[in-house]
């Protein structure tokens, strides 16, 4: 064969290989673009649906505290709580991360427990004091989850004012009877 016909011939292979690699390496690129982007829309959803359920658990855990903090609770209340937390749980729990999934059914079990200990005789002040506090990390854990911890606020208020730190110090000092009831 004639050298002027191995050039193209040459050059043609060489070009296709070339075009190959710039091919596979622009459809890998856009395979990781489209995997970044699937993640995101299901992190997003995810997120979405946190903020759709999380609040729910929030709310009931923060009524049942109240009427700890204020009332004489009954079992009959924490019964009533324990409907609304397994309810919750089939409704929400799989959306939980790892961490606070084992702290939520822990606690679901610690209920079902403490109802089968106590089903005749009320709950003694230590265990009620023991279930605001499971709640309240409880809730600490959802609030971290959605990011509420860590999202930077719009505005941020002036707290090293004279009033203002004269507020907190009152409320702090008659906080403090509660707190010491619960155990912090």
């Amino acid at each position: 064969m004639k050298p002027e016909l191995w050039i193209p011939i040459v050059s043609g292979l060489i070009t296709l290989l070339a075009s190959f690699f710039v091919a596979i390496y622009q459809a890998r690129t856009e395979f990781r673009k489209l995997t970044r982007q699937l993640e995101q829309k299901y992190t997003t959803s995810l997120f979405d649906k946190r903020l759709e359920g999380y609040p729910i658990l929030v709310k009931a855990l923060n009524d049942l505290n109240n009427v700890i903090d204020y009332c004489s609770p009954t079992n009959q209340q924490l019964v009533e709580f324990q409907k609304q937390y397994d309810s919750w749980i089939s409704s929400y729990a799989i959306f939980l991360t790892r961490s606070t999934a084992k702290i939520v059914w822990g606690y679901h079990h610690y209920l079902i427990d403490l109802l089968e200990q106590h089903h005749d005789t009320p709950l003694p002040a230590e265990r009620w004091a023991e279930i605001r506090n499971v709640q309240i990390v409880i809730g600490k854990f959802l609030r971290a989850e959605i990011g509420v911890f860590d999202t930077i606020a719009a505005g941020s208020p002036e707290l090293e004012k004279p009033y203002v730190k004269a507020i907190i110090d009152k409320l702090h000092q008659s906080s403090k009877k509660t707190r010491s009831r619960f155990g912090y």
